[in-house]
């Protein structure tokens, strides 16, 4: 048994088979960077950017078969204010499963799985508020073998609170091991910790 990467691979005689962790190879190492376009001056803490960006696979493994999946969620994002859906940890509010934006001129991060249907939401805060937040959390996510995975952000508007502006403490940040040096914009990362089969 031989471990190559971040998933087991076992080799035998009958050839060469990949555990479940293979099936969510499109999470891992994921980097979705909403970058700024332009400035702007009326709000120099913000910038210009599109509204728009996504990222989308097709999850892997045994038909018929559903996955729990474990990911490590790492970002630099502005508050949005979900409703309608529920809060799966206490102790991370802003993972959210469902429900639909209070806020939507404030960007909303998400993961949305066609199959068993649900949108994962990873910025949900109390207000909102032109502050970059910095998370770092595990969540399990549940996906069903052949269904499309889209990581997005998007934005009701034409501008973002800016990690990349100065003189507030919390920009300016970085994604250690990930970012070396700060970013403009919003950005996650997603890496596997572990997959299931149910």
């Amino acid at each position: 048994m031989r471990t190559t990467g971040w998933v087991a691979v076992l080799c035998c005689l009958g050839g060469c088979a990949t555990g479940p962790g293979d099936a969510a190879k499109g999470f891992h190492g994921l980097f979705l960077h909403d970058a700024c376009v332009g400035e702007n001056t009326a709000q120099p803490d913000t910038c210009l950017h599109d509204r728009r960006h996504e990222s989308s696979f097709v999850f892997g493994g045994k038909t018929g078969a559903s996955y729990d999946v474990t990911l490590r969620v790492r970002g630099l994002f502005e508050p949005t204010t979900m409703d309608g859906g529920a809060v799966v940890d206490p102790a991370h509010p802003y993972w959210y499963t469902g429900g639909q934006t209070r806020t939507p001129d404030y960007s909303q991060w998400r993961i949305d799985v066609s199959s068993p249907q649900q949108s994962y939401t990873l910025n949900n805060y109390p207000s909102v508020s032109h502050t970059i937040y910095k998370e770092d959390f595990e969540a399990v996510i549940r996906v069903d073998a052949g269904a499309t995975v889209t990581v997005l952000a998007i934005d009701g508007n034409d501008r973002q609170i800016d990690n990349g502006a100065e003189g507030r403490a919390d920009r300016q940040q970085v994604i250690e091991g990930v970012t070396d040096t700060p970013l403009p914009g919003q950005m996650v990362r997603l890496d596997v910790v572990r997959v299931e089969a149910r």
